[in-house]
């Protein structure tokens, strides 16, 4: 019998005006999409490959100056563009785009944002992500809005239930349908949209590619799915599809304007953190308190005899202001971090907010993507760290008093850039993407079928006279 129902409801979808319009309206806009992205990507490509160059360049000057000046000089180590950007840019191009390090710590990001959190900024593409966010979302709404109060008010509701048909199938067949209707739509829509990429942008799809694809799909078919259960939940509160068309446009500002839009208010109301600015200062204050309490001539500096008492007292004291900013920048950081991902928390009362958060994963990019670089070059620096201090000792003619500012008391012969380790960003995996996305795949899967019972056991005392 569910077979029977539908089937019936699916022609019922498929043969609307509604669901032409939608199928006219999704392909234009992943189209638009794709051809966006190969434009934009092409540029960014070749300013990512100039920024990269110089990267190298400025390494290989630097090993060829000597061991010490390329452990001490900060570098910016440029993040890759990902090829998979146009199904979620995950906020990337507005996310820090590099991370600054030397062989003695990693710093920090270059600051765009002033005092703000800049993982906190909200810009979109017009990635697959943002297009289901928006345009989906709101057209799962539209097939299930009226599903039961619209078939109330045509007198179709009482017809169909006067069959030996069970309430709980005809809502099941209604939400399956919608979703089915919309995944339709969407999977054409997406495979425009990567046959637009392909060819213009001459690329190969590749299986990590098509797992991001399935994996996209599967999340969109949640977020459909929840928002089609919102849609009979309105349907079934209200006793005409006026009405319910009016809660259902409230549940889609809720849910896809209104929350996933107010992470920096709620950010700043409840998980407050240091500016950067004030941040500035609490270093600046620890400098200058070291530098009061340091034995007199730590600050001198006489670079014709590197063994002299006061290169040692000028390391120690440049040690001891690293890791006083080390400690500063690495608390405000991390206070960074957590701010984010407590604000996350909250904004996943929106499907939508959670949508996201799923194909970033599914994606592999954007805070998920930068969290794992940023504990990736932790490691990287440490490895950096351990050959300068190898090159170091073997040469007698270094002090070995480790200045981690400074070209003063350790070693100043150049070393063969092809020796030195250089750090190479890997891709996330399965586990890397699925660990953190698991919590938010949960509380979806709880919202779908929270609102869903909701609207069955509304649906069960329905009146449909």
């Amino acid at each position: 019998m569910f077979r029977i129902v539908l089937r019936r409801e699916l022609l019922h979808n498929l043969y609307s005006l509604r669901f032409l319009i939608s199928l006219v309206l999704i392909l234009s806009i992943f189209a638009a999409g794709a051809v966006s992205f190969v434009r934009s990507q092409a540029q960014d490509l070749e300013k990512y490959r100039e920024t990269q160059n110089q990267y190298l360049e400025n390494m290989r000057s630097l090993a060829a100056a000597g061991a010490t000046e390329l452990a001490v000089r900060r570098q910016a180590y440029p993040l890759k563009l990902r090829e998979s950007a146009f199904i979620a840019d995950a906020k990337e191009r507005y996310l820090p785009n590099a991370i600054v390090y030397s062989a003695w710590n990693v710093f920090g990001v270059p600051n765009r944002g002033g005092s703000a959190n800049p993982f906190l900024v909200r810009f979109d593409e017009l990635s697959w992500t943002f297009i289901a966010a928006l345009v989906i979302s709101f057209i799962a709404l539209l097939f299930t809005f009226d599903a039961v109060s619209g078939e109330k008010e045509t007198k179709t509701l009482a017809l169909s239930l006067a069959n030996p048909v069970s309430r709980a199938t005809l809502l099941w067949a209604k939400l399956a349908s919608a979703v089915l209707s919309v995944m339709a739509m969407v999977v054409v829509g997406t495979l425009t949209s990567l046959l637009i990429i392909l060819v213009l942008g001459r690329g190969g799809l590749t299986a990590a590619l098509a797992g991001e694809v399935a994996g996209f799909l599967v999340i969109t078919a949640l977020l459909a799915g929840t928002f089609a259960a919102c849609g009979l939940f309105a349907s079934v509160v209200s006793r005409n599809s006026n009405v319910s068309l009016l809660l259902a446009l409230a549940f889609w500002l809720a849910f896809s304007v209104v929350i996933p839009n107010s992470s920096t208010f709620i950010a700043k109301a409840f998980f407050s953190i240091e500016s950067s600015e004030a941040v500035e200062r609490r270093v600046e204050a620890a400098f200058d308190d070291l530098d009061k309490a340091a034995p007199p001539g730590s600050w001198m500096m006489n670079s014709g005899n590197p063994f002299l008492p006061q290169h040692e007292l000028r390391a120690n004291l440049q040690m001891k202001r690293l890791v006083a900013e080390k400690g500063i920048r690495d608390a405000h950081y991390q206070a960074m971090f957590d701010q984010f991902e407590r604000t996350r928390l909250v904004t996943s009362a929106s499907p939508v907010s959670v949508f996201e958060y799923l194909a970033e994963a599914a994606a592999g990019g954007g805070y998920l993507r930068f969290r794992k670089d940023w504990d990736d070059l932790h490691i990287y620096q440490a490895q950096f760290l351990n050959f300068f201090k190898a090159l170091d000792a073997a040469d007698s003619a270094s002090p070995h008093w480790y200045n981690p500012s400074e070209d003063v008391s350790t070693t100043r012969k150049p070393v063969a850039f092809e020796k030195v380790p250089q750090f190479e960003e890997r891709p996330m995996s399965f586990a890397d993407r699925l660990a953190p996305a698991l919590k938010y795949l949960i509380i979806n899967v709880f919202m779908l079928s929270a609102v869903y019972f909701l609207a069955f056991i509304l649906f069960v005392r329905y009146d449909v006279r």
